[in-house]
């Protein structure tokens, strides 16, 4: 622990002199004695080779050296407020060999113990510091131990001490890592266990454990791939918060409470929202069918949604075209009737756009209609259709498409008949499970596997139809869901028509 205390306290003391060496240079200048010049020299050279020592992290790797400069240096300090000039350049001397020497000895220890270097840096950006504070300074005593061999000139000591800092801060590293991911929760398990969530509410927890230790071994295998962990992590946070509320739910329930009062409790949520939505749920047979006659509302209250920000797209964008024409009206009109053609022409171009958007929404209608909710949700993005495929699914980690969904593929077939000639583009999409590389490798083989189906079974001209594969960066809904993990395992087909 001592070289751990000395570290902070070089790293202070390293900041006041340096300080008080700017005061004394600055003090100097504005002085003229004989050897004025020698004393300004001989300290812009003491803090150049501070600054070098500093920027290799000598107060950690080179402890010994850079703490003997330092004291140099104060000293040196001391003998110039009091006019002994010549001592005080001699100390400076020397704390500037000792700041090289420090600078050098770090520099060895970058480069001949760097594996150390880089687990101290590594469990440093996990905040161990803060996290594990004994375990981190643990591992800097050792640490200190390994700078102080090296500079001692036994490397075989260093490099023993230097590798068993390596083991400590590779701990402590992954340590940090979970108790950023993983603290908040095992908390929350433990305080459920303490309200007898085991007895009360035994599924739920079970599953809250499950999740965490998976999180947990996750980490263990691989510590710098945080996705996954950390979104089970939130899920086991979740499911043990859930879990202690159930247990002390049902702790505080009446002796008197029946079991029908329970369902009528659990049945006035639904009812809420089914008034709110002026549906009127009843609940005859159970509250599956009143949940289902909800969840078909709110699709269609969706699709709705998606039909009215379309509609206003193309109110937005004739509004601009018949702000442009007034605008040409308004100049146009005093040059007579001799433009009288003119205006005819764009009436002409106006009524053939509207046609278009027109023939467009009806192209598309017929397009939405083709699919069921669960097969795909079609959207219009500014001129182009997407075809979003939540229904084709993969086998887990493969790009082969299976023939139970042939069916919905020929589906999109007589989607695309109804765009000749359009451009079509197939993109891939995973959820944010597993590594960005296997994603985005995966996404990019199962769009190509669509493209090859759809230019074979349809004859599509290849000229037409490329993939692209996006792994997990375009979600279009939460990865911290199944349903919305489902959602971001997809293809979309996108169909660009002809414009005309």
């Amino acid at each position: 622990m001592q070289g751990v205390r000395m570290n902070a306290f070089s790293t202070r003391e390293s900041r006041n002199a340096g300080l008080a060496l700017i005061a004394l240079l600055i003090t100097l200048s504005f002085q003229a004695p004989a050897g004025g010049q020698t004393s300004r020299s001989t300290f812009q050279e003491a803090l150049e080779a501070k600054a070098r020592a500093e920027s290799l992290e000598a107060p950690v790797y080179s402890p010994a050296h850079f703490s003997t400069a330092l004291r140099s240096l104060n000293q040196a300090e001391e003998d110039f407020q009091k006019r002994h000039i010549e001592s005080a350049e001699t100390r400076l001397r020397v704390a500037t060999d000792y700041f090289i020497k420090a600078a050098e000895t770090a520099n060895l220890f970058h480069s001949r113990l760097g594996d150390a270097v880089k687990a101290r840096n590594d469990a440093r950006s996990a905040e161990a510091p803060e996290f594990r504070q004994r375990q981190w300074q643990e591992a800097e005593s050792i640490l200190d131990q390994a700078a102080r061999a090296l500079e001692e000139g036994d490397l075989k000591k260093a490099r023993s001490r230097a590798e068993r800092a390596v083991r400590l801060y590779r701990i402590v590293e992954l340590e940090s890592i979970k108790a950023h991911y993983l603290d908040e929760t095992r908390a929350l398990l433990a305080e459920a266990e303490k309200e007898n969530a085991e007895k009360r509410a035994p599924a739920t927890l079970s599953r809250a454990k499950i999740l965490f230790e998976k999180a947990e071994k996750l980490l263990v295998e691989n510590r710098y791939d945080t996705d996954e962990p950390r979104q089970l992590a939130r899920e086991a946070r979740v499911e043990a918060g859930h879990a202690l509320h159930l247990s002390r739910a049902i702790e505080k329930l009446s002796r008197n409470d029946t079991i029908e009062s329970l369902f009528l409790r659990a049945e006035a949520p639904l009812r809420q929202v089914g008034d709110e939505l002026d549906l009127n749920p009843t609940f005859e047979a159970g509250l599956e069918p009143a949940a289902d006659l909800i969840i078909q509302e709110i699709r269609r209250l969706k699709k709705q949604i998606t039909g009215l920000k379309q509609d206003l797209a193309d109110s937005r964008e004739q509004i601009a075209a018949l702000e442009n024409q007034s605008r040409s009206l308004q100049a146009e009109l005093a040059s007579a009737r001799s433009q009288m053609g003119d205006l005819k022409s764009r009436e002409a171009e106006l009524y053939d756009l509207v046609e278009s958007q027109r023939a467009a929404r009806e192209t598309f209608r017929k397009v939405e209609e083709t699919f069921s909710p669960e097969e795909a949700l079609v959207v219009r993005q500014g001129g182009d259709v997407i075809i979003r495929l939540y229904g084709l699914t993969f086998p887990v980690g493969k790009a082969v498409i299976e023939t139970e969904y042939f069916g919905l593929l020929a589906k999109v077939i007589q989607a695309i008949g109804l765009y000749p000639d359009c451009g079509i583009t197939v993109e891939g999409h995973t959820d944010s499970r597993g590594s960005d590389e296997l994603n985005q490798k995966l996404s990019t083989q199962r769009a190509e596997a669509v493209m090859k189906y759809l230019i074979a079974s349809a004859h599509i001209e290849p000229s037409r139809i490329s993939a692209v594969g996006h792994g997990e960066n375009r979600p279009v809904a939460t990865n911290e869901t199944e349903e919305g993990r489902r959602k971001n395992r997809r293809i979309d087909v996108i169909l660009q028509p002809a414009r005309q």
